[in-house]
């Protein structure tokens, strides 16, 4: 089976959500000085492409090392969303992938944003979900939900709506999602394991497509 990788790359300098450090990546040994190659790595949590835990945003929330593996793991279905620069995504999208995501595990949501990656203005007009969409997204057994996007909520936000409503319904939010493009409409399987770091309420991920 073909294997997409759906992450950017973890790189000094890399784009970052404003206010937030970027990664260091420093050399602690080399080969030709000391026989081995080690490096330092410090970052945040949410570098890259990530996924977020409840307790990213609720109080006393779940945290990643506390769900099993195969919660990282299912069948993926493709939304598309393109075009929609500072709008909605809305419930119409959705309903008219609805018989996929019934079946689905996750929703990646195509919104064609990832071609920004690095670029000014990734980080703002960026589309969010609507309220009917929102609501008719809690209420499935969803694993989680992606975006080629740095947010589920708009830029300036302090309270975070999306996140959390879809954090309280056990849905895991993926961020910085790339390569959908590649992605046929349904019919493959994602994997998006984060590191098993102990209260972890968010994790960069390897998020691979088996199409």
């Amino acid at each position: 089976m073909p294997l997409i990788d759906l992450s950017h790359p973890i790189t000094t300098g890399m784009p970052v959500w404003p206010c937030t450090p970027g990664p260091e990546i420093i050399p602690l040994a080399t080969i030709a000085d000391d026989g081995y190659a080690e490096q330092s790595i410090r970052m945040s949590s949410h570098t890259g492409t990530h996924l977020d835990a409840p307790a990213h945003i609720v109080e006393g929330g779940a945290t990643l090392d506390g769900y099993p593996p195969e919660r990282f793991f299912g069948k993926a279905v493709v939304v598309q969303a393109l075009g929609l620069r500072g709008g909605v995504i809305g419930l119409g999208l959705l309903e008219q992938n609805a018989l996929q995501i019934a079946s689905a595990d996750f929703v990646l949501i195509h919104t064609g944003w990832s071609h920004l990656w690095g670029q000014e203005g990734y980080d703002r007009d960026y589309p969010v979900f609507d309220a009917d969409a929102l609501g008719w997204l809690e209420c499935l057994p969803l694993k989680g939900i992606g975006l080629d996007a740095p947010s589920f909520d708009l830029p300036g936000s302090h309270e975070y709506p999306i996140h959390r409503r879809l954090l309280e319904a056990g849905i895991l939010l993926i961020e910085n999602l790339t390569n959908l493009r590649l992605l046929p409409p349904s019919g493959m399987f994602i994997s998006v394991f984060p590191l098993g770091v102990v209260g972890a309420e968010a994790a960069s991920v390897r998020a691979i497509a088996w199409v």
